[in-house]
């Protein structure tokens, strides 16, 4: 398969599964979408066999969890079939998880740029969210608070993210093969 046909599918597995896991916890099947977005990943990884994509995936499970239990913890937005309350639901983790099979393929081009990475994160977070908002996923609680603490965790999240592309990036392909 070409490099550019795999990233069109892998961007598009992404926004399946986005929406799936969205549109999921807003109407009661927050189970459904999660399955579905792990099932993208598992997916992913199973074509790709390289030990780094789970590396990457697992480091984006962790950057999500902070992210979102940061927001939760803050009472700024309440996540729909959160359990427990004051974390991360596993709903939004298989979306990080999910969103991060997207970052070394057809995402690649933004991760290799730490400042256009900075930027999509700061727009593109609190869009994301929103939209989460509008499907009836979440809710925000003060807008203008509320956003721009959206924009400061994903701009942080997105550098991280880049970072660790780009290092990876460095990472002789013979360290980077399954064991």
């Amino acid at each position: 398969m070409s490099r550019s046909l795999f990233n069109i599918g892998n961007f598009a597995a992404y926004q399946l599964a986005w929406f799936a896991v969205i549109l999921g916890a807003a109407h009661g099947f927050a189970w459904a979408g999660a399955a579905l977005a792990i099932l993208v990943a598992a997916a992913h990884v199973t074509l790709r066999r390289d030990a780094l994509e789970v590396k990457l995936i697992a480091l984006a499970a962790v950057i999500g969890m902070l992210v979102d239990s940061t927001l939760a913890i803050s009472g700024q937005v309440r996540f729909a079939a959160a359990w427990p309350e004051n974390l991360a639901p596993y709903w939004m983790l298989s979306l990080w998880i999910a969103f991060a099979t997207t970052l070394n393929h057809s995402l690649r081009w933004l991760m290799v740029h730490p400042v256009a990475a900075a930027l999509a994160g700061a727009v593109g977070g609190p869009l994301a969210y929103l939209a989460g908002a509008k499907l009836g996923a979440l809710t925000i609680v003060a807008p203008a608070t509320t956003l721009l603490l959206i924009a400061m965790l994903w701009t942080l999240a997105m550098v991280s993210l880049s970072m660790i592309v780009m290092r990876a990036a460095l990472m002789p392909a013979v360290a980077r093969l399954p064991t």
